[in-house]
């Protein structure tokens, strides 16, 4: 048993496993690429599938390209969605082959997902290997399998299954390029040094020994933040080195982990308020029809300032020095 989670682990630490993750991602988006160029009843045809085929080349040898090379592309992407080229038209759908699965035959492959996602990290942390990249290897492993269920269940072909996926994607529309650009940003900031330079703009501000106010100041910056990128992970890093860390854990000797699960939540509050967080706030609104693009966050954002101010409440009853 030992080892053969060992030998889990040792296959998903090979480099080799990941870069296969990312190649079937890659191989995906060629076939949408291939689909969108025979497709002679779409106007853009072309641009839908040179963006599709760039799109694919940065998942699939993105990790071999030269930064320059993969900025360009990015540049490249963005241009040919701006001009529209990936815009959903007036295809018909692909013909029901079959009758759509019902009950179990349709919930399966749905679970093999996230049961492969959760097991292989599992797997991992328990070998002291890296979850992060089990969770990526285990998304992929997921992803083939649920296909590999779905096709003989629903009893429809492969490139139908394809075609679907590739309409459900262009509905999303730019979106769904949205949550890599953002944490990529979120590493710029933290690269650039904003960190150390918002330390020194708010520890001005900050009324000094009172920890209540270094907080406050702490959860706004991560509110701010996150509402600006959209995305509690990738402001955490930036605003926990330059504001929670230097202000907030250090001169009060608090706990740090009661202190950042605080910082990273009241991030959250800024991801329910802001359409910088497509995916929660912006995807619904075209998946579902919706007229309103603001709908969702309309809906969310009083709740997330009452979870804000209980942040503040949380932090002023419960935190102590460590």
């Amino acid at each position: 048993m030992a080892d053969g989670a060992s030998l889990i682990a040792r296959a998903i630490a090979h480099p080799a496993t990941l870069e296969t993750a990312f190649a079937l991602i890659g191989a995906l988006l060629w076939g949408y690429a291939v689909q969108a160029a025979c497709d002679r009843r779409r106007p853009k045809r072309w641009p839908a599938a040179a963006y599709w085929l760039l799109l694919g080349l940065l998942f699939g040898f993105g990790a071999w390209l030269p930064y320059w090379v993969a900025g360009l592309l990015v540049v490249a992407l963005v241009g040919i969605e701006a001009a529209g080229g990936v815009r959903l038209q007036a295809t018909p759908a692909p013909s029901g082959e079959s009758s759509a699965p019902r009950g179990w035959r349709a919930l399966c492959p749905v679970l093999m997902i996230p049961t492969a996602t959760f097991a292989i990290a599992g797997l991992a942390a328990l070998s002291g290997g890296d979850v992060g990249r089990g969770a990526v290897v285990g998304l992929a492993v997921g992803g083939v399998v649920a296909v590999g269920v779905a096709l003989p269940s629903g009893r429809f072909s492969g490139q139908a299954a394809l075609e679907a996926g590739r309409r459900l994607t262009e509905d999303i529309g730019p979106l769904h390029l949205l949550p890599q650009l953002l944490a990529s940003l979120g590493l710029l900031f933290t690269a650039a040094g904003v960190g150390s330079l918002l330390a020194d703009a708010v520890g001005g501000l900050v009324p000094r020994g009172s920890a209540t106010g270094a907080a406050v100041a702490y959860f706004l910056g991560m509110t701010l933040f996150t509402a600006l990128l959209g995305n509690s992970f990738a402001a955490f890093s930036v605003i926990t080195t330059g504001v929670g860390v230097p202000l907030v854990i250090a001169p009060f000797g608090l706990d740090p982990a009661f202190v950042a699960i605080l910082g990273l939540t009241a991030g959250s509050c800024g991801t329910l308020a802001t359409p910088m967080a497509a995916n929660f706030n912006l995807l619904p609104v075209g998946l579902y029809g919706l007229s309103d693009n603001y709908a969702v966050i309309r809906l969310q954002w009083r709740l997330a300032a009452a979870l804000w101010l209980a942040h503040v409440v949380v932090f002023s009853l419960f935190v102590r020095p460590w």
